[in-house]
């Protein structure tokens, strides 16, 4: 599977871009890496160094050097966070046409990802125009393709669940705000919110219920690991151990996927729909009154106090004025 800043596609989508596109038939577990079909340009220049190397065309060297920056910043904590020593280099690419990655995908990006990682491959393919545009944070989107290249390295080709996949990478990245948790008290409240199950292989493709699924594996993985590295490579390990991402599950969580699944949705649940409760008419009513009343009393205390400073400097006007020549 490939994940795709956000969208991952599905094994049997890549299969079927290959055969259109190398003419070989692939089994549903064999990855082809379609990049090797994609012409690259002749003229393209490579920096880096054996942590990281950033291909790209001349006319596009600042956006590299900025990625080239950005993946030297995070690569160590990142990797040591996975407990991951691969050394070999993280290969970017940094291009002005998507046509030909769209069309190996079958319309599988996403029309709004600035970045994109090809697991099978472990390469990230940086959209020079959508980075001009993000400038400002493309720092947590290369993060973000990182901790899928290095998840990728650490547990070898078994298959993890979509929602794993991005919910760490939005940990790892620090993709989370205020708005973040709004959005997803709106969602989870007003029932627009997918299940985990429902993100098992691919994320939605509307982009609002996609950024949705984002918020919501986010929650899913800090929920499972209490925000501690240990006990997220404690699981991997387990994974590795058990060959499967479902049969660590008991083994680590002490409970079986489908039923963490089950209780975490219930929980978010009563968590959110508590936090509504406050924002109904009626707190909502009482919380206003708090604040204007807060508000008027703050106004008379200002206004007495400027009546004072006032009454001060007119009493010292008046204390010059009878001092003065004359007097």
């Amino acid at each position: 599977m490939h994940c795709v800043r956000g969208i991952p596609v599905s094994s049997r989508r890549m299969a079927g871009a290959a055969r259109a596109l190398t003419g070989l038939f692939v089994g549903a577990l064999v990855a082809v890496p379609l990049l090797a079909a994609i012409p690259a340009r002749s003229a393209t220049r490579v920096i880096g160094d054996g942590q990281v190397s950033v291909r790209y065309a001349p006319r596009n060297e600042r956006v590299a050097r900025r990625v080239l920056a950005i993946c030297h910043k995070h690569l160590p904590e990142l990797s040591a966070q996975l407990q991951v020593k691969s050394h070999a280099p993280v290969r970017v690419k940094v291009v002005d046409d998507l046509r030909p990655y769209r069309h190996a995908f079958r319309g599988g990006l996403p029309v709004w990802g600035v970045a994109f990682t090809v697991l099978e491959t472990g390469q990230v393919v940086v959209d020079v125009k959508r980075a001009i545009g993000a400038w400002n944070s493309l720092d947590r989107v290369l993060a973000h393709e990182l901790s899928h290249v290095l998840i990728a390295r650490r547990v070898g080709r078994i298959r993890m669940p979509i929602w794993f996949l991005e919910g760490l990478a939005r940990w790892q990245s620090g993709e989370w705000g205020f708005v973040d948790s709004w959005q997803l008290m709106n969602a989870v409240s007003g029932g627009r919110a997918p299940r985990l199950w429902e993100l098992e292989m691919v994320y939605p493709a509307n982009a609002e219920r996609a950024r949705t699924a984002y918020r919501i594996s986010y929650r899913a993985v800090q929920s499972l690991f209490h925000s501690r590295f240990d006990r997220l490579n404690a699981f991997l390990d387990e994974v590795i151990r058990q060959g499967s991402f479902r049969a660590a599950f008991p083994a680590t969580i002490g409970e079986t996927e489908a039923a963490w699944m089950e209780s975490f949705h219930q929980d978010l649940e009563r968590r959110y729909h508590s936090w509504l409760l406050v924002f109904q008419t009626g707190p909502l009513f009482g919380i206003i009154s708090v604040l204007f009343l807060f508000a008027i009393i703050r106004y008379q205390i200002r206004k007495r106090r400027k009546l004072k400073e006032l009454a001060r400097s007119a009493e010292g006007l008046s204390l010059d004025v009878r001092s003065g020549p004359g007097v």
